[in-house]
């Protein structure tokens, strides 16, 4: 019998329903699905605060782990680790990026295939690559990826997501959809057990990144992989921005959060349509560079 652990934080619940909906064909197929759920020792609150959500930015950009609720370790004797994880500020969830710091987390990985299970609002590149080499530093093997995303606009999306985030309200409202990966498509992440299933079942779990592929399991767009390369540095500079004084004023941290919490989203309803333009241009001069960047980048 084929044994798979699902390793997951999700602050919302929402990637939770799409692991659910994805492993729903695995159980039906028999294979045994155990569940190990990340919980950091101080919770991270939803819906945030204004200041705590900004607040997060420098630890989740740097990468910073927090100290975790003991999780043990599970039985070694699975034939496929899923890794799901959402995305802050561009980079994997403080809670993920904790666990794949932890000293008990080789024991967990080491010598597994790991497939990623990803619940973004649109850009996620850079946390994938961030992921894969954290996997890869503790013996495992990153074997394919799996993209849950909001579908809506980028512009669109940044609206709906702050209400989200802020006031714990997803619903549609005004001319905006509801937040968030839609239904359809939280219940469409089913169509990939099946393919996991087989690949189990016939020893190649390794290939499984191509089946899954065929079948939309992720796309990188052109458009917001620009803006999300233009957008970490930035990020950087931000981050340094915010913790320039700390040492001889830790006060001003607060104060340039502040700033950086209204900076931020005013930037980006600035840079986007920018970008967009920009890309289109790069397309032209840089089309087949650009395309075979996310052909690389989409192989796992």
């Amino acid at each position: 019998m084929k044994r798979v652990l699902v390793i997951h934080y999700s602050q919302t619940g929402q990637l939770t329903e799409v692991l659910r909906s994805l492993c729903a064909p695995l159980t039906e197929a028999g294979i045994t699905v155990d569940h190990m759920v990340i919980e950091p020792s101080q919770p991270f609150a939803f819906p945030w605060s204004r200041m705590r959500f900004f607040g997060a930015f420098p630890e989740a950009v740097n990468g910073d782990p927090v100290e975790l609720k003991p999780f043990g370790t599970p039985s070694t004797n699975y034939d496929l680790v899923i890794l799901g994880y959402t995305i802050w500020f561009l980079n994997p969830s403080i809670p993920v990026n904790s666990f794949l710091k932890h000293p008990a987390a080789a024991a967990i990985l080491k010598d597994k295939p790991v497939l990623t299970v990803i619940g973004a609002r649109n850009m996620w590149v850079h946390a994938q690559q961030k992921v894969r080499g954290l996997v890869a530093g503790l013996g495992g093997r990153v074997v394919g990826n799996i993209l849950a995303e909001d579908r809506s606009p980028n512009m669109v999306s940044l609206v709906t997501i702050i209400r989200w985030m802020f006031y714990g309200r997803k619903d549609p409202f005004l001319v905006f959809p509801a937040a968030g990966i839609r239904a359809e498509d939280i219940a469409g992440m089913s169509r990939f057990g099946p393919v996991i299933a087989e690949h189990l079942a016939h020893g190649n779990i390794a290939q499984v990144n191509a089946a899954l592929l065929a079948r939309g399991s992720s796309r990188i767009k052109p458009s917001l992989l620009v803006l999300e390369k233009r957008a970490l540095v930035l990020f950087v500079k931000y981050r340094n921005y915010i913790l320039a004084k700390v040492a001889r004023d830790p006060a001003s941290r607060e104060r340039r959060v502040s700033v950086f919490s209204v900076v931020l989203p005013i930037g980006a309803f600035i840079l986007s349509p920018i970008t967009a333009l920009a890309t289109v241009l790069l397309s032209l001069v840089k089309g087949k560079e650009l395309a075979r960047e996310i052909e690389e980048l989409q192989r796992y």
